[in-house]
């Protein structure tokens, strides 16, 4: 070890003096001419290494391009690359598909595995399209939730792009859920889930996520009729809802209305995926006299009681940016003057829909969907007088009182 530091010593000298009397005095200078080959070879392999250092270790600094016009790209995951869809770990990057597309020239330059892929990318200056995904996702399926992340990246000449894929689910995950009561009610039945490209039976004993695409589900009991039977079955539509990527909803079908005790629907939102509780009861159609609001009248009683003042209404807020013919049923909102309510929270039907006024003061700050986004689908009771049209619907005008 002593050796090898002498050595190294004697090479940084030698350094120094080549830089004022040159490479062939100094190694006279170092030792004659024995020590002149000794030290010569000492560079020659010194060279070597660094030259090998650079081929075997280099990622974007000091890579050589044999093409005037080429570049290079980098590919790597980001930290924190994690999900608690169902509680699990995020999948092994290695087995994700990687796709590398050629914007300007129309072609494919790699579809595989993102595991077998080369360290780095030489590619020709230009646009790219950049694709990851944990597989592909086509149809409804149990137990199958999907992470993806895309970008598009500009190669430029001599230039090294680093990019490190943010994975975050890209479908939404749906588990059913049934009293002994609802079960003994709709025993007859079997429930299923729709979507845009398909259906999944969801019998009374599954307790797996179903997934699908971003988009609207649908939830319906088809009647189970003998075998050879040529009549057509009942169908029993029970729930509808928009989802969005990342959303995890479980919803929970009572048929006896007694079972209620909470409100009916409740949302926790996590740091990563959107995790949502619905709780709905068959049959719990009925409100009250709208005299208190313990006897809050629901919005499907509003048209028959229109005129009426002081009237107290309960239900979910469904909406805004209300027209005469539309209501606006997602984010973003627009205007802060009015908002649609609905008896459950989900609805989308505009004619099942009552319209509210909101009017300027704290009763519009404390409720309008353009300053309080996340209002959209909470209950809330709210206190006016009954209006026959107002935006061509039933609703409350002018509003008095509100409360969640």
């Amino acid at each position: 070890m002593k050796g090898m530091q002498n050595f190294g010593k004697k090479l940084r000298l030698l350094g120094e003096w080549s830089k004022l009397i040159g490479l062939k005095q100094s190694a006279r200078f170092f030792g004659g001419t024995a020590g002149t080959v000794t030290v010569l070879a000492a560079l020659i392999v010194f060279s070597a290494l660094i030259f090998l250092s650079s081929v075997f270790f280099t990622g974007c600094n000091g890579l050589t391009f044999s093409e005037e016009n080429e570049g290079a790209l980098v590919l790597s995951f980001a930290k924190g690359n994690i999900t608690k869809a169902v509680v699990r770990d995020f999948p092994d990057s290695n087995q994700f598909i990687l796709v590398i597309y050629c914007v300007n020239k129309g072609s494919m330059i790699y579809n595989g595995s993102y595991g077998q892929k080369p360290a780095v990318f030489n590619l020709n200056a230009g646009t790219y399209d950049v694709e990851v995904m944990s597989s592909s996702f086509s149809s409804p399926k149990f137990s199958t939730p999907c992470y993806a992340d895309s970008r598009t990246v500009v190669i430029d000449p001599g230039k090294c792009v680093k990019l490190a894929f943010d994975c975050s689910q890209t479908n939404a995950g749906v588990r059913l859920e049934f009293s002994e009561g609802f079960k003994s009610r709709y025993q007859g039945y079997k429930p299923e889930i729709h979507d845009s490209l398909g259906s999944l039976i969801y019998s009374y004993t599954e307790n797996r996520f179903a997934y699908f695409s971003p988009g609207n589900i649908i939830v319906q009991l088809r009647e189970m009729l003998p075998e050879g039977s040529t009549e057509e079955p009942e169908i029993i539509q029970i729930y509808n809802r928009r989802l969005y990527a990342r959303d995890m909803l479980t919803v929970k079908f009572h048929a006896d209305p007694q079972e209620t005790d909470e409100e009916s629907v409740k949302m926790e939102i996590d740091t990563l995926s959107n995790w949502l509780y619905e709780y709905i009861v068959m049959g719990s159609t009925t409100g009250g006299d709208g005299q208190t609001k313990a006897t809050a009248l629901i919005v499907s009683q509003l048209s028959s009681n229109i005129g009426s003042t002081d009237i107290w209404v309960t239900g979910y807020i469904v909406g805004g940016d209300l027209t005469s013919t539309a209501i606006n049923f997602s984010t973003p909102f627009q205007s802060s003057t009015n908002m649609a309510i609905a008896d459950s929270p989900t609805e989308m039907d505009r004619s099942k829909c009552a319209s509210v006024s909101l009017p300027q003061g704290t009763l519009r700050e404390l409720l309008n969907l353009v300053d309080n986004p996340g209002n959209l689908g909470k209950k809330v009771w709210l206190k006016g007088t009954v209006d026959d049209s107002y935006f061509s619907l039933t609703g409350i005008n002018p509003l008095s009182a509100a409360e969640f």
